[in-house]
């Protein structure tokens, strides 16, 4: 059961990685950014760091600046960065049940429990990477 939940992330965080790199042309189009309208007749765009438009976000959408700036957030960038965090989600999960099936008989329920407790603070740490470029992010929560 728990092979086939390992196996199932593993392939959606690959067809995530595709989908992200399908969307970039160079390692720097990664990185997208939204601009208002600067004139009336101008729509909002997202735009890679070459300011080229890389979406439009027509007016007839109900909040332009709400879209643009969402799928601006949501750049090939941040979809790689949720992708690498993912993956090491499910690798600290498997090095803790590979470290509790190689316990000793005997071990001490406080330092099993210890364990738990540092690889759910990996995972945690993992899934935080996803918002490494936040100004509040912290280089000592790097796993």
């Amino acid at each position: 059961m728990t092979a086939d939940l390992i196996a199932f992330l593993r392939a959606r965080l690959d067809e995530d990685e595709q989908a992200a790199r399908a969307a970039m042309w160079d390692e720097l189009s990664a990185t997208w950014t939204a601009r208002p309208p600067h004139a009336a007749y101008e729509r909002y765009v997202v735009v890679d760091y070459c300011d080229d438009g890389v979406v439009a976000v027509s007016p007839e959408n109900a909040d332009t600046d709400g879209v643009g700036q969402h799928i601006a957030r949501h750049d090939p960038a941040r979809a790689l960065a949720e992708v690498e965090a993912k993956r090491k989600a499910v690798h600290f999960y498997e090095q803790a049940v590979h470290s509790l099936g190689a316990s000793a008989p005997g071990t001490p329920p406080h330092d099993l429990m210890t364990g738990a407790a540092n690889t759910a603070r990996a995972i945690l740490q993992a899934l935080a990477t996803t918002y490494a470029d936040h100004p509040d992010y912290r280089d000592a929560w790097r796993p």
